[in-house]
């Protein structure tokens, strides 16, 4: 379990430096490459927000809502930004069709704090999720809205 943390909390770090645009701690310029995630795992640590988003909306958490919103929307940006083109398949294209129209519509949701609108954005978010996974032939990876929090050690309280 402390390898699979790490191994989560290094992809978390990368992923947010290059989504920002930065090196990785201790590391400057273009003569030091930084370590890069698989896509399996920027994938695993989208999954982890995936299920943090919808608890968080199940919840009412809209603060926390558009922070897992975000995180979110930057781990699908380094997959693009990294792996534009995956194994022929063209992963920053499929991203921009499937998932961004969803995460529109979810973020929307969430600056209005609009419960019904929130689940429908992530139940297509959700199917968005299952046809990438399809169309890039791993179409055995299938994500479905969570039924319940692996996050005991999380609380997530309604917050305005």
């Amino acid at each position: 379990m402390k390898r699979l943390m790490l191994a989560f909390v290094g992809a978390a770090l990368v992923v947010t430096t290059i989504a920002n645009g930065q090196s990785p701690p201790g590391q400057t310029g273009s003569t030091n490459t930084p370590l890069m995630p698989s896509l399996a795992d920027l994938m695993s640590l989208t999954q982890w927000r995936h299920l943090k988003l919808a608890y968080a909306g199940i919840v009412q958490n809209w603060p926390l809502a558009r922070f897992e919103w975000g995180q979110m929307q930057q781990s699908f940006s380094a997959a693009a930004q990294l792996y534009p083109v995956f194994k022929d398949i063209p992963l920053a294209q499929l991203i921009k069709e499937e998932s961004e129209p969803p995460l529109a519509e979810i973020g929307k949701a969430i600056e209005s704090k609009n419960v019904a609108d929130a689940k429908q954005g992530f139940r297509k978010l959700t199917n968005a999720c299952n046809n990438c996974h399809h169309r890039a032939g791993v179409g055995f990876i299938v994500i479905r809205i969570p039924t319940s929090s692996p996050f005991s050690n999380q609380l997530f309280p309604p917050k305005e």
